[in-house]
């Protein structure tokens, strides 16, 4: 018994390291320098809000103080009920480069309103980004569009939570980042699988061609990752962007019930992922799963400084790699020690995923 248990958590380890190393450790880096003659009749960028009064002033501030100005900011009106569209409307009167669409009703689906944006923009290049999001400079717009038509169908961005307060804001931040790193990770060692809506940007035919958001319509998120599969399945060259003054930061729920509902939502769109995607993002768990079952296994037998080797050797692996997306996000690298919360955010992660297969959520908002 003591020897599988040796053998059980050394080969979760190498699997562990293997795949992080592959994703993560050497990333082939698909961004570019900022280009400076990026022309200012590019792009359009696109929003959708439904109910967001308090975040309009600061959003369409932000977003009007981008270098170049942005050509045309389209945003949709999914059928507020508060001042959103009032709020709007002074905008709208105020800068030509605004235009406002307004559906009477809203909060059911992000992707109809979403598509009506990409048909009406009056550009190819498309940039999304959200209500609730900031840019985090005001070169990011330049930097997100720059490449696609000519080196990119499309380009994934990072987009990471304002610094919350308390436990819950560092498991946020911590979430975000693992998920960013893997998702940029995997599309730069040629395996994109998804972006975030908040920050993707993409050219408004290669949408087209793949029929928008058509093929998962029924599925209430996937605005995102679903479209990033189709584009790739279409043949699509995928960019990625890391740099701090390319991302986008976002409000995020700050009551654990709140933040529960939105990674329900996330991971609605799961179940449709291709069958090679979820081998690949399934392997750490398996690896993790053999890891603490090796480990658990060695204590039993009183094998204290093997399992201590063996946990000390997985943080030090993981840790190291970790800490290189941080470092290239701009993000303090202490934030690495949150890799000792990882076992609670995968055991709320499968507990979630459950509650997914039996109530699929069926709303935006």
């Amino acid at each position: 018994m003591i020897e599988f248990a040796s053998i059980l958590a050394l080969f979760g380890l190498v699997t562990r390291g293997a795949w992080c190393f592959y994703f993560g450790a050497k990333p082939k880096s698909l961004s570019t320098g900022l280009s400076h003659h990026l022309q200012a009749t590019d792009y359009t960028i696109v929003v959708c809000m439904h109910n967001e009064e308090q975040h309009v002033d600061e959003l369409i501030g932000a977003l009007l103080s981008q270098t170049p100005s942005p050509p045309e900011i389209l945003i949709v009106n999914d059928g507020s009920t508060d001042k959103t569209a009032e709020k709007l409307h002074v905008f709208e009167n105020k800068y030509d480069s605004l235009r406002v669409i307004h559906l009477r009703s809203g909060g059911i689906g992000k992707k109809e309103p979403l598509a009506k944006a990409i048909q009406e923009a009056s550009h190819d290049v498309v940039l999304c980004t959200d209500a609730d999001c900031i840019p985090e400079s005001d070169q990011w717009a330049a930097i997100m569009v720059e490449g696609l038509g000519e080196q990119y169908q499309l380009k994934l961005g990072v987009s990471l939570p304002f610094q919350g307060t308390g436990f819950l804001g560092k498991l946020q931040n911590f979430e975000a980042e693992r998920i960013a790193s893997n998702y940029i990770g995997m599309a730069e060692a040629g395996h994109p699988y998804m972006g975030v809506g908040r920050n993707l940007a993409f050219l408004k035919s290669s949408w087209v061609s793949v029929g928008g958001f058509g093929s998962h319509l029924h599925v209430a998120s996937g605005d995102d990752d679903l479209f990033v599969q189709d584009m790739v399945r279409n043949g699509a060259s995928v960019g990625t962007e890391v740099r701090k003054e390319g991302q986008s930061n976002s409000v995020w729920p700050d009551t654990w019930k709140s933040w529960m509902k939105q990674m329900k939502r996330h991971l609605s769109a799961s179940s449709s992922y291709r069958t090679s995607t979820l081998v690949l993002l399934g392997l750490p768990a398996i690896a993790d799963c053999m890891i603490y079952l090796g480990v658990i296994l060695e204590f039993m037998h009183s094998n204290v400084w093997i399992a201590i080797a063996i946990l000390a050797l997985n943080a030090m692996i993981r840790g190291l790699i970790f800490r290189t997306f941080l470092l290239r996000a701009g993000r303090p690298s202490r934030n690495v020690f949150m890799l000792l919360f990882e076992p609670l955010m995968g055991l709320i992660r499968q507990v979630l995923s459950l509650q997914v297969l039996i109530a699929k959520p069926k709303q935006w908002k």
